[in-house]
């Protein structure tokens, strides 16, 4: 800035010399006119020269300034990658929840760029889901547009060892817990209550890291259960989960759900991982206390063998120590199978359980075939069983699902598009089976 200066006063003392000399010049008599003529002369190239320099020294800031934002532009992108080189070089950095089900997942998942805020401590980073769907069905499925997640979660790291998650979805809609009773023959409400799954709050907990094999999460997360429960919804294979995880008005909640606890988690070895958590229920009070003393325990055990690249087999379970009146028995058990390997993936699981004294039972084979690098072909098989021990009503009739599908990655899971057909049978013709097509165009950064 001191060279602007300069040549500005530089330029201002030559114009008022100048006007000094010409001045003195009318003053003194002179009958010479060429002599008039040639100092008229030298006036005017005095002018055009303080003219040009003025524009010089105008070029000259305007240069400095561009310079001068260069290097602050320059200097913020330098701190910005010494902040990410950090994050890189920091192998013990503390695992959220579902990166083990990530990992897990069979396949070299390339990781964006990570932009990172800083914050008043540590540093901060935003990641979202937006997925818009399309439905369409016969035997009063009603065809509609929806919002079906728009996830935006938020992820911290306040030390090297200690890391906290917070993630809300402001397209779920409130619901009730009812509760009747009945008098004289006509069914009375008794009690309502919101339903806490419902809320839009979803992960909210913190990762302690302090040793590789051995790190904790405390808050609202996952309940370790099921292979596609924790498996991300950016990344799900078809537009929708498997009819145990989500059919939910049938007691379909055996996987991704989430509770309020506490979780270890880690790897035994370089082909074991574990989850085991304490939680409040086994899905059931999500964001809310809990009505009893007892709690629910939680376990995920996921094994690669080294003989067999690409497999993976596993299981997962929740006793939710209850069979008395004020605790619901809640009890889920299944095991899992994935094997990936170049264009090909084979992926099954099968849950069983009890909630209360009705026994359910789901399973699924599914098999992905890449086509070409941006488009899969998918086709599902999927049954789901919300009462065993009848087949009597629409509440607890067999459903099975075929599923065909195509996934087009126009920007890996970042940018993708989905086309599912299903057809969806009943046992004993207890319901007229139908077809439903589901669509889903969703971004996810």
């Amino acid at each position: 800035m001191w060279i602007r200066r300069v040549a500005l006063l530089t330029s201002l003392f030559l114009i008022l010399s100048m006007s000094l000399i010409a001045k003195g010049q009318q003053l003194r008599p002179s009958d010479d006119k060429g002599e008039l003529e040639m100092l008229r002369e030298q006036l005017r190239e005095q002018r055009e020269k303080t003219v040009q320099l003025l524009k010089t020294v105008k070029e000259l800031s305007e240069a400095v300034d561009l310079q001068m934002r260069q290097l602050h532009s320059l200097g913020q992108k330098l701190a910005l990658i010494a902040g990410h080189n950090a994050d890189l070089e920091d192998t013990s950095e503390p695992a959220k929840a579902g990166d083990t089900a990530r990992k897990n997942n069979g396949e070299e998942v390339k990781q964006p760029e990570i932009h990172i805020v800083e914050a008043g401590t540590g540093k901060i980073k935003f990641n979202g889901l937006i997925q818009g769907w399309y439905a369409a069905g016969n035997q009063g499925l009603r065809d509609t547009f929806r919002l079906r997640r728009t996830e935006l979660k938020f992820t911290g790291q306040i030390t090297p060892k200690v890391s906290w998650t917070a993630m809300i979805d402001p397209s779920r809609a409130i619901s009730l817990n009812n509760s009747f009773v009945n008098i004289n023959g006509t069914s009375l409400l008794s009690d309502t209550s919101v339903n806490q799954s419902s809320r839009i709050l979803q992960d909210a907990f913190i990762t302690l890291g302090y040793f590789d094999s051995l790190k904790a999460n405390v808050g609202q997360f996952k309940v370790p259960l099921s292979l596609e429960g924790l498996q991300s919804s950016a990344s799900l294979d078809t537009v929708e989960r498997a009819l145990f995880l989500s059919d939910r008005s049938r007691g379909g909640n055996y996987g991704d759900v989430r509770d309020i606890g506490v979780m270890i988690h880690g790897p035994l070895s370089g082909h074991v991982d574990y989850q085991l958590g304490i939680f409040n229920g086994s899905g059931e009070s999500q964001n809310d206390l809990d009505r009893n003393d007892q709690k629910a325990a939680a376990v995920r055990v996921v094994v690669r063998p080294p003989f067999l690249s690409g497999l993976q087999i596993g299981g997962s379970g929740v006793w939710g120590n209850g069979a008395g009146p004020d605790r619901t028995r809640r009890d889920r058990f299944g095991g899992e199978a994935l094997f990936s390997r170049d264009k090909y993936r084979i992926k099954s699981e099968v849950m069983a359980g009890v909630d209360a004294d009705i026994h359910r039972l789901g399973y699924y084979a599914l098999f992905a075939y890449k086509l070409r690098p941006t488009i899969e072909a998918v086709y599902r098989f999927d049954s789901w069983d919300p009462d065993t021990r009848v087949e009597s009503t629409a509440s607890s009739v067999t459903e099975r699902d075929h599923v065909l599908g195509i996934n087009y990655f126009i920007s890996e899971n970042h940018v993708k598009f989905q086309m599912n057909y299903l057809r969806k049978t009943f046992s004993d013709n207890i319901l007229r089976s139908r077809n439903l097509v589901l669509i889903n165009l969703q971004t996810s950064w």
